[in-house]
């Protein structure tokens, strides 16, 4: 019952790629798959006049991206209770979105102790990584 649990906080994105519910849900089902989940059901709805909220249902849990194109940001939860690290899959996440920056929460669930929630800023486009 022990998993992990992303929280993503993404940043200067690409407002059209925020706007485009094919993409979103094309890219979100390229990240499970590409972590080895399987996904059971996708639904995304479209706001008038804009923004997209999303859900894949996993058989490990779920993805889930709420968007504001008008602010360029996105949030994203990524929980899996199976072995896979959803944490090897938010680069890719962030350059979908075209993210310059994000803030990274990590925690684990199903354990019984107090511990502390780790975190990271992610700059995908940076220059001096070669990316």
């Amino acid at each position: 019952m022990e998993g992990k649990h992303i929280i993503i906080d993404a940043f200067d994105c690409d407002s059209s790629l925020l706007n485009n519910m094919t993409h979103l849900e094309q890219l979100l089902t390229k990240t499970a798959q590409d972590a080895g989940m399987n996904v059971l059901y996708s639904y995304f709805y479209q706001f008038n006049p804009q923004g997209i909220t999303g859900m894949l249902i996993l058989s490990t849990s779920h993805i889930s991206i709420h968007t504001w194109p008008e602010e360029g940001y996105a949030s994203l939860d990524f929980y899996t209770c199976g072995k896979q690290d959803p944490m090897d899959q938010v680069e890719s996440l962030l350059k979908g979105l075209s993210s310059k920056r994000a803030m990274v929460y990590s925690l684990f669930r199903g354990v019984t102790q107090l511990q502390l929630i780790s975190s990271k800023e992610i700059t995908p486009f940076d220059s001096s990584k070669g990316g």
